[in-house]
């Protein structure tokens, strides 16, 4: 059985930076093969990749959550993935940015239950609102989707930065995108945005659980991540993934 910290997304997203941030010499041809904007039709593929990746961390996450709650996020994020996957590859090529993010998360909560399948799926429902009429995706705009996510997450799942919630991935995240230079493109944003997420992930490992059923717990959580902030840091650690793996995609 894998350690959380051996996990696909783990060691990527750190790579990724590393490639996208420090390689300075190559930094003016990198940028001319990578977009700056991925359109609604690309949205559908990075989804569809994002699911197909978290279906095969089933085991991993189950065995996470098995250590501080009932053993089962593997199984939600596959039926959740899943079904996200269906919706969004069966949409209309003319559906928008914001359609698919809003049916992405309406199939997702549809699909699952307990607290996790609502705050991910309100958190794409937020994406969708905060893009509305939006063509295209692009630094700015995820910067945009982030902070709505953070913000609906806040709202739904009443938790704070250290509470050892899928919050302190997100909440890290979005401080190291507000933090970013403005001029990076949309992969340094997402690499940056990834990597941070991983950290903040692997933080909540020494934190004690302030909400949900993990408090009851105690000191005994300590020395295990939260299964979904390790969740959501692979979700990023996907999408950044795609990207790079599409350096033609164009808005």
């Amino acid at each position: 059985m894998c350690k959380w910290g051996e996990s696909r997304d783990s060691s990527f997203s750190s790579k990724l930076l590393s490639v996208v941030l420090s390689d300075r010499g190559n930094q003016v041809q990198l940028r001319s093969m990578l977009p700056d904007n991925i359109s609604a039709s690309d949205l559908r593929e990075m989804l569809a990749f994002v699911a197909e990746t978290m279906v095969k961390e089933e085991a991993h996450l189950n065995a996470l959550d098995a250590a501080i709650g009932d053993g089962d996020h593997g199984i939600t994020m596959r039926v959740g993935f899943n079904a996200l996957k269906q919706k969004v590859s069966g949409l209309s090529e003319g559906a928008g940015i914001d359609a698919v993010l809003r049916e992405a998360g309406l199939a997702f909560m549809g699909a699952t239950g307990g607290a996790i399948g609502v705050l991910l799926g309100k958190m794409l429902l937020a994406a969708g609102g905060a893009l509305k009429e939006h063509r295209e995706i692009g630094p700015a705009e995820f910067r945009t989707l982030m902070s709505s996510m953070e913000s609906a997450l806040v709202t739904a799942g009443k938790a704070k930065p250290g509470d050892k919630t899928i919050l302190d991935a997100v909440h890290v995240a979005n401080e190291a995108l507000a933090a970013a230079a403005p001029q990076q493109n949309l992969l340094a944003v997402l690499a940056q945005a990834s990597e941070a997420a991983r950290r903040g992930a692997e933080s909540t490992a020494q934190m004690l659980a302030r909400i949900g059923r993990a408090s009851r717990l105690g000191d005994r959580v300590l020395g295990h991540p939260d299964p979904g902030a390790v969740s959501f840091s692979m979700i990023l650690g996907a999408m950044a993934e795609w990207l790079e793996k599409h350096p033609s995609s164009t808005g």
